[in-house]
């Protein structure tokens, strides 16, 4: 819980420090409140025998119970939105920073992880905060104005309460800081936990098919078990915080009745002021107690939020410069690359000087075993990644003067892992934005082929539709996507592998479509199916993260380099 964390909490708060200063000033009328119940209560027992003085003050302590009871409904209430908007901020900042931190953090960070972080790490320490300010502000203000009003009455006696105390104090502290790294240790197990329940149920299909259900089983039960054991002695260690504290105040307590009985029997204080004084000690400690479990589990908010600002303090993709003029995203692009080179991991070079052109209107193919670095070239081309030297450019310019948003902009993209939204058909097609017409969607599903199977649908275009969905197959998943590129009417067309989870007659009919909207356009094509490049204008092989060769299909046949060895083995096979 260290003040840097803490200050950075509080900058959470803005728009709601009107609140909080309101909470507080309630907070603080709150504990008068029920301070002043005791010290009637005392006066009345003292004045067992005037009944009016006796009805007088029993109305001021039913007066102060129902203004006490108003105020902390109005005190919960208040931090019930104080605390949770802090956990919007903080969910909000969580989210907002996942899309801008680099490609790299994504890549190295499950999405497990990512959900445990951003949903339940937030809600943990929006739970905390709440338990803070219930007890903070009331706690403080009870704790001074009845160590006031106990001096009021005998200054001897309250001595012996302000004095053990910091024992008190001490214990729940010391317990605490224990509890701390259990907790911060439960929060990355929890992280875990959420990662490995999402990875199976992602890949569910996949655990029957290998048939290792019994093997993912037993290894849920073992991170199960970890977050047991560290669960188990977390809570154990913030459940005796307070257990603890209450056995010194116990102690306290009866130090205080004894000295007050010394007291009374001397004559030197009253059986109502004996009364109010105990209830006083026990009042006094209360805070304490409460504070001390608060602090405890604050513990486990507090290890949160360490997870939370490490990856709000992840390093962010550079902000883009804003260029002079961008090009016309209906005008032909020319790409360039000028001798790049790449590494995901420093001192393992993926891609190797790699200079290669693709005209305007091209059509332009990537070809090369699997991991020579074929994805890698789009990554750069589509900035998910930035060159380690050597420059990338589009109509002789430098891409890295093209915002990331504009540059994507231009560029149509089909992978060969589909991805669809819980949306309708329709929506799902006008991913890219709104301004695509129902028009334009019909007529990139019918290019694509995909319009035939979505008229089948129950509710055609409107159908709710999600990747999971068992009902659609992947090759149709696959012709939704294609749609969706082509509704976005790109300058730039990129196929990643886009017929690979279609039948023989499907992919037909794809390439058709495909060729029909590559027409006139820049497009870059990877396919490990070298049919399907075959008629491209240009084609580039990479072998080792290297240019092997570059030339139209004829011609790499003819020079009977890499490629058309490439090429027999892929017609014999």
């Amino acid at each position: 819980m260290n003040k840097k964390n803490v200050k950075r909490l509080l900058s959470y708060l803005k728009g709601s420090t009107g609140l909080v200063v309101l909470s507080v000033l309630i907070g603080i009328l709150f504990g008068s409140a029920t301070v002043a119940i005791p010290y009637f209560a005392g006066r009345a027992i003292d004045n067992l025998g005037d009944i009016d003085a006796l009805l007088k003050l029993v109305t001021n302590i039913v007066v102060l119970i129902i203004i006490a009871a108003v105020l902390q409904f109005a005190l919960i209430k208040m931090n019930n939105r104080i605390a949770f908007s802090i956990g919007l901020r903080l969910r909000n900042a969580a989210y907002a920073k996942m899309h801008r931190v680099k490609m790299s953090y994504i890549d190295k960070t499950s999405a497990g992880s990512l959900q445990s972080l951003i949903i339940s790490d937030v809600e943990t320490v929006s739970d905390g905060m709440l338990l803070f300010l219930n007890q903070f502000a009331s706690g403080l203000a009870t704790i001074v104005i009845t160590l006031a009003v106990m001096f009021y009455i005998n200054w001897k006696i309250s001595l012996i309460v302000v004095v053990f105390t910091p024992v008190s104090i001490a214990v729940a502290s010391f317990i605490a800081k224990g509890s701390y790294n259990s907790f911060a240790k439960q929060s990355e197990i929890r992280s875990k936990q959420t990662s490995f329940v999402a990875e199976s149920v992602n890949n569910f299909r996949e655990c029957k098919l290998y048939n290792v259900t019994d093997i993912r089983i037993k290894g849920f039960d073992e991170i199960n078990g970890q977050y047991q054991k560290t669960a188990t002695k977390a809570t154990f260690l913030s459940s005796i915080s307070n257990p603890s504290s209450r056995f010194v105040n116990a102690l306290i307590y009866a130090g205080v009745v004894f000295t007050g009985c010394i007291a009374g029997i001397g004559g030197t204080i009253t059986v109502g002021c004996l009364m109010s004084l105990l209830a006083y000690a026990n009042q006094f400690m209360k805070p304490f107690n409460d504070l001390s479990a608060v602090y405890t589990e604050l513990s486990d908010s507090f290890a949160c939020l360490n997870r939370i600002f490490a990856h709000l303090d992840s390093p962010e993709i550079p902000l883009d410069k804003t260029p002079e003029e961008l090009p016309d995203k209906h005008v032909q692009f020319d790409i360039e690359f000028k001798n790049v080179s790449f590494s995901y991991v420093e001192g393992r070079q993926v891609l190797k000087d790699i200079s290669f052109k693709v005209g305007k209107g091209e059509s332009f193919a990537i070809a090369g075993p699997t991991g020579c670095g074929k994805t890698t070239l789009i990554n750069l081309l589509m900035r998910y990644y930035e060159p380690d030297s050597g420059d990338i450019l589009i109509n002789g310019r430098s891409i890295k003067e093209i915002p990331r948003s504009e540059l994507r902009h231009y560029i149509g993209f089909v992978t060969q892992d589909t991805w669809l939204s819980d949306d309708t058909v329709m929506e799902n097609i006008r991913f890219s934005g709104a301004h695509i017409t129902d028009e334009k969607v019909f007529e990139a599903c019918a290019k694509s082929g995909c319009d035939s199977f979505i008229r089948k649908l129950p509710k055609r275009y409107n159908e709710q539709i999600e990747n999971e969905r068992d009902d659609i197959s992947e090759g149709q998943k696959q012709l939704l996507t294609i749609a969706r590129a082509m509704a976005s009417d790109p300058a730039i067309m990129i196929l990643d592998e886009a017929t690979s989870s279609v039948d023989v007659v499907t992919e037909d009919r794809i390439q058709k479509a495909i060729r029909e909207l590559l027409n006139g356009r820049t497009s870059i094509i990877i396919a490990h199916r070298l049919s399907q490049i075959t008629s491209c204008d240009k084609i580039v092989v990479i072998d080792g993260g290297k240019v092997s060769e570059i030339g139209s299909h004829d011609e790499l046949i003819a020079n009977g380099g890499f490629y058309s060895r490439l090429y027999a083995s892929y017609i014999s096979g």
